[in-house]
């Protein structure tokens, strides 16, 4: 019985119908390590977007073990650098495909402001966060974002 359970919990995510609102999921298995699953919706940019967004988390898996993987993901302050890690892998994949820093970063920032396990968090935490995995694109970002106010600024000026 106890081994039926065990093995229906671990299988089961893997025969459900993909949730349509989801775009990917990457399940953290002991031994077997990273699962993911794709919405087969996606394709082209959306997709390599995704699969580097699901890549950080499979290297969370590796790195951490299943198990401490899961308790990780069950309080909010250790989920949020999950993600945070996550969607920065995300901001870089879209930077070094030619995006904008600036548009990536304020992308990623909605995204974790809009997550059902974040909402009760400050804008402060949820920038902490994201600066603290990934430095050198929010100063990209803030970069960019000064000479666009500039810009903007010396052509309303005109």
């Amino acid at each position: 019985m106890l081994i039926g359970s065990v093995l229906t919990a671990f299988i089961l995510p893997l025969l459900l119908p993909f949730p349509q609102r989801e775009e990917a999921v990457t399940l953290c298995y002991p031994v077997v390590g990273p699962v993911q699953r794709f919405n087969l919706d996606l394709s082209g940019a959306a997709l390599a977007r995704t699969r580097a967004h699901e890549a950080a988390h499979a290297a969370q898996c590796r790195r951490d073990g299943a198990i401490w993987h899961f308790v990780r993901g069950v309080f909010p302050s250790n989920r949020l650098a999950a993600e945070a890690e996550a969607y920065c892998a995300e901001a870089n994949f879209g930077v070094s495909n030619g995006g904008h820093a600036r548009l990536e970063y304020a992308r990623i920032q909605d995204e974790l402001r809009e997550m059902a396990w974040f909402r009760r968090l400050s804008s402060d935490a949820l920038n902490n966060s994201l600066v603290s995995q990934c430095p050198m694109i929010a100063v990209a970002a803030a970069r960019e974002e000064a000479d666009w106010q500039a810009r903007r600024h010396r052509a309303e000026s005109r």
